[in-house]
């Protein structure tokens, strides 16, 4: 089963089609990836990209990828660059967006997909004008939810308030290692603030958030990194061991590993 939807500025593709992909593909949209059932597998030029049921990924313009495998069904949607920075600039944000490559979870997210993959079910005319105006509109909803919450050189903050809701222990979690991110946490330090066992706890986590407790973690300390980088004159290695990262090379290949330059490089092109 195939669905195609097209708005002016955008495309909609919902697919089941178990499609593996020989030629890297070099876009120059976003491209928005969610996993609707089953997992998915993505590869780039400096990553491997797996995603689970209920997790997405966004590539930006100019991203090389291919998709390696479909277990069960694709919805993805190509955004128009244009489009995605007016969006974002009505909110406040940064015009320019770059988003971190790396797959994640997130139940607004999650909610609008669900709305909108119902509404395919209703209305499945290509190109009626009911269909386009619902999209325009879906695709400036998507677009700002990705702005103001999916991590990127343009974030100073990963978002947490929706996990109050759906999953408070995890929350409590993610709000106590944000105001101590500095810290080398381990796994049975994070447990501990549930009274849990590691292994329950990153599961939950995993669950919950798309990724493990470490790798939020880092994330995090990422996103605190970069004000650093463009507001501050400190060295590369003192922003690092401050933002509780182990060693400077670590820093560096994780920073490479998100969007693709060393924190050196976003530096002198980001700092104003």
């Amino acid at each position: 089963m195939v669905h195609l939807l097209k708005a002016s500025n955008c495309l909609l593709l919902s697919t089941d089609k178990k499609k593996k992909e020989s030629v890297w593909r070099d876009d120059p949209c976003y491209k928005f990836v969610y996993s609707l059932k089953g997992s998915m597998q993505y590869q780039s030029r400096r990553n491997d990209l797996l995603l689970h049921e209920k997790e997405f990924l966004v590539f930006n313009p100019h991203d090389e990828h291919k998709q390696l495998a479909v277990e069960d069904h694709k919805f993805l949607i190509e955004l128009d660059a244009a489009f995605l920075h007016g969006a974002a600039s009505v909110s406040g944000g940064q015009s320019e967006l770059y988003f971190a490559q790396a797959a994640q979870k997130n139940p607004l997210v999650n909610q609008w997909v669900q709305f909108v993959h119902q509404f395919m079910g209703i209305e499945e005319e290509e190109g009626s004008r009911s269909s386009e105006v619902f999209l325009e509109h879906s695709f400036a909803q998507l677009s700002l939810l990705l702005a103001q919450s999916a991590p990127g050189t343009h974030t100073s903050d990963l978002v947490t308030q929706p996990y109050r809701f759906i999953q408070p222990a995890v929350f409590q979690v993610m709000e106590t290692l944000k105001d101590d991110y500095e810290h080398a946490w381990s796994l049975d330090e994070m447990a501990a603030l549930l009274d849990m066992s590691k292994f329950q706890f990153a599961h939950i986590f995993k669950q919950t958030v798309g990724v493990s407790p470490y790798s939020w973690l880092q994330l995090y300390r990422i996103v605190r990194s970069q004000d650093l980088l463009l507001h501050t004159h400190r060295t590369i290695t003192d922003i690092a061991v401050s933002c509780g990262f182990s060693s400077v090379s670590v820093y560096n290949q994780l920073f490479r590993r998100l969007y693709g330059v060393p924190p050196g490089f976003f530096r002198r092109n980001n700092a104003q």
